[in-house]
């Protein structure tokens, strides 16, 4: 069964993936710069092939536990400048895996992922009810760290990455605090 997730911010469309994304997905997954903070076994086609034919197949779990939608401009839905998932396979009940990557191309654009992330976010609390949100960095990607922190996030430990924990009750808060 596939659902036809669509989150609307003020310029995005996060969607489900379809199967002609793929070229546009392999290519900015592939892209040198991109690839910076990534480690050796996720590098190449094969390897972005592999990962964007995973996101197809959760669309298709019964029940669902993982979510990975396309970022499109609001003004061209065909057009792919990264994605964005909530996860909560292998997370404590009522916690999911939280992740936002963009192209290369808009990194440092317009808080691009600070909207993508307060959209994501409030759906995962809102539709799937979820008590927390965690996320990872790497140490060397304080831009990163920096969205982290500017949506609510409190780094909770480190190994080989940051850890980052986001409770639901936090962000409500900040919400209110943005709207008052």
């Amino acid at each position: 069964m596939r659902l036809n997730t669509k989150i609307i911010t003020r310029r995005f469309m996060l969607r489900e993936f379809l199967p002609e994304d793929v070229e546009q997905f392999v290519a900015y997954q592939t892209d040198p710069a991109f690839t910076i903070f990534h480690h050796q076994d996720e590098l190449g086609d094969a390897h972005a092939q592999r990962v964007f034919q995973l996101f197809l197949d959760w669309q298709q779990s019964s029940p669902r536990y993982n979510y990975q939608f396309a970022i499109s401009p609001l003004d061209d839905g065909s057009k792919l400048i990264g994605s964005c998932g909530i996860r909560t396979d292998g997370c404590v009940q009522g916690e999911a895996v939280f992740g936002v990557e963009l192209a290369r191309p808009y990194w440092g654009r317009y808080r691009y992922p600070q909207e993508i992330s307060e959209a994501l976010i409030s759906w995962a609390f809102d539709e799937l009810k979820l008590s927390a949100v965690i996320a990872d960095t790497a140490f060397e990607n304080t831009a990163v760290a920096r969205l982290a922190e500017s949506a609510g996030f409190v780094r909770t430990h480190a190994g080989d990455k940051q850890w980052w924990h986001l409770d639901r009750s936090a962000w409500i808060a900040r919400g209110a605090r943005q709207a008052g």
